[in-house]
């Protein structure tokens, strides 16, 4: 890396100089290294922005998106297993037998093979050559986007062939969460021209572009606020946001017509809502949204994956009505722990346990069917100095409230309260530079908290357990049924140890029972 990206915590598209009538510019968006990806509602919105603001605003004279994480027929991505060690600038796969990252603790141990998930980079390079992307002639700019910290790897591969190819001709700018909350790691590990640590403000409100898939996506997203008032300690949002607790609302009529072009134009259906916190303001802002689609019958079935947040969405029966009439399919309600104590640890004391059990019932009096996969719960674990009971606590408390978890491996990201408060710790194990070591999924606070491997594969195991459906529904524990109560009480009136016994006389042997 013979030169330091600038660093621009404001830019304007101005600053790059040029006619912007005679560039040509290159989206990417990247693909990913990790050990697990879910690949539905990832589309590049911040970029399909971006490429609204220079085709419209700024008439570029061509405009061109490669899509990595384009999912196929079935909404999937290829995948192919990675060493964890070892860089992809310059070949597609690994040079030694691949080997898996190693979670490991008091002997025991979780083997986790990464991957490279999207787009290979023999279709990238095909697909460069085809459009005639060579080093004679290469896109004035390329416009990176870049999301999770530990995802950063693929970005210092990407940006190296990137410059291998083009050369000095091509400026490379990179923007999106990792630049904005590490810019300094993003100029050190890659070889972009430009790391953009803030927002475009000019692009902020425009309509995403999906006229550059050759084929259009099944679903769009739709961004209707910026910012949120609250500062939890796990969220980086306010260092998102320039600092600011201010949020910022795009007009409810925009909205509507964006989702309305897109249906026409495209034919989609789908939308997922992506916002800091959606319910703020929510009287002037989501529902009339939400009326406009209930009163001109749209066709429409809306997502919101990030979810809703409790303490105001249970302050009102009529927006959670709105919702069900809108056609939003599924509500996710974040509980994060069930223990208020902690909630106020993690910045959270506005919410509270009966937020959430009010807004579960308001949902169920809407229509939205509980123990069935339309109302889930997001639980929070693998945070610092978490007890394993009290995990399991929440999991039961949120299985027999909605019936549905969703477990949620936390990653301590860079610029909220809790990196900082324990970066010392990071620092000591040089995770401060491997940022891909922070990923939830490699549990960074094991060697802090109660449990081993074993304990947290275990909750899992409990976790997907109590989500199992037979007929429509998961088991209750603290159900009425007599199963449920003989389920209880054989649990605490010494059956254990009866069953223990057996084991311990051989009369009861992992071989037993039909073959």
């Amino acid at each position: 890396m013979s030169r330091k990206a600038r660093i621009l915590r404001r830019f304007d598209r101005d600053t790059l100089g040029g006619h912007p009538v005679c560039r040509t510019v290159l989206l990417i968006n990247p693909p990913v290294y990790d050990t697990q990806y879910w690949a539905e509602w990832a589309q590049p919105y911040g970029l399909l922005r971006i490429a609204t603001l220079l085709k419209k605003h700024y008439r570029y004279r061509r405009v061109e998106l490669f899509d990595f994480m384009e999912t196929d027929e079935h909404r999937q991505v290829h995948r192919h297993r990675i060493n964890p060690t070892e860089s992809y600038a310059e070949r597609e796969e690994p040079e030694h037998s691949v080997s898996p990252v190693m979670v490991e603790k008091n002997g025991e141990s979780l083997q986790l093979f990464k991957y490279h998930f999207g787009k290979t980079w023999r279709e990238f390079d095909e697909w460069l050559d085809a459009k005639d992307f060579t080093a004679k002639h290469p896109p004035h700019e390329v416009w990176i986007s870049a999301v999770m910290t530990y995802w950063w790897e693929s970005l210092r591969d990407l940006t190296k062939r990137l410059r291998r190819r083009f050369g000095k001709r091509t400026t490379i700018l990179l923007g999106g969460i990792y630049p904005t909350l590490v810019p300094q790691h993003a100029a050190r590990m890659t070889t972009a021209d430009i790391v953009v640590a803030g927002e475009v403000a000019a692009a902020n409100d425009l309509w995403t572009d999906l006229s550059l898939y050759r084929k259009t996506p099944e679903y769009a997203i739709i961004t209707p606020s910026r910012g949120c008032p609250f500062n939890c300690a796990y969220c980086a949002q306010r260092k998102l946001n320039g600092g600011h607790r201010r949020v910022r609302h795009r007009q409810a009529e925009d909205i509507l017509a964006e989702m309305k072009d897109k249906y026409e134009r495209y034919g989609i259906r789908d939308f997922a809502f992506y916002a800091d916190y959606l319910l703020v303001n929510y009287q002037d802002c989501l529902m009339p949204i939400l009326r406009g689609i209930v009163e001109q019958k749209l066709p429409f079935r809306l997502h919101a994956p990030e979810g809703f947040d409790t303490r105001t969405l249970c302050q009102s029966q009529e927006l959670v009505d709105l919702l069900k009439a809108a056609h939003l399919e599924r509500l996710y309600l974040p509980l994060e722990h069930f223990d208020d104590k902690r909630l106020k640890e993690l910045n959270r004391k506005h919410v509270k346990i009966d937020h959430f059990v009010k807004a579960v019932q308001m949902c169920e009096k809407a229509g939205y069917r509980l123990r069935n996969l339309e109302v889930n719960a997001f639980v929070l674990y693998g945070l610092p100095g978490e007890t394993i009971d009290e995990l399991v606590k929440t999991t039961l408390f949120v299985s027999h409230t909605v019936g549905s978890i969703i477990p949620m491996l936390f990653t301590p990201v860079p610029g909220t309260a809790i990196y900082e408060k324990y970066l010392p710790y990071f620092r000591k194990q040089g995770w401060d530079s491997d940022l891909h070591m922070l990923n939830g999924k490699l549990y960074p606070f094991l060697h802090m908290n109660e449990g081993g491997v074993e304990d947290y594969i275990d909750l899992q195991r409990l976790m997907y357990s109590l989500n199992a459906h037979y007929r429509s529904k998961s088991f209750n524990v603290f159900g009425e049924t007599r199963v449920a109560s003989a389920f209880r009480n054989n649990v605490s009136n010494g059956f254990a140890k009866q069953i223990a016994g057996q084991w311990e006389t051989g009369l009861l042997r992992p071989t037993d029972g039909p073959r």
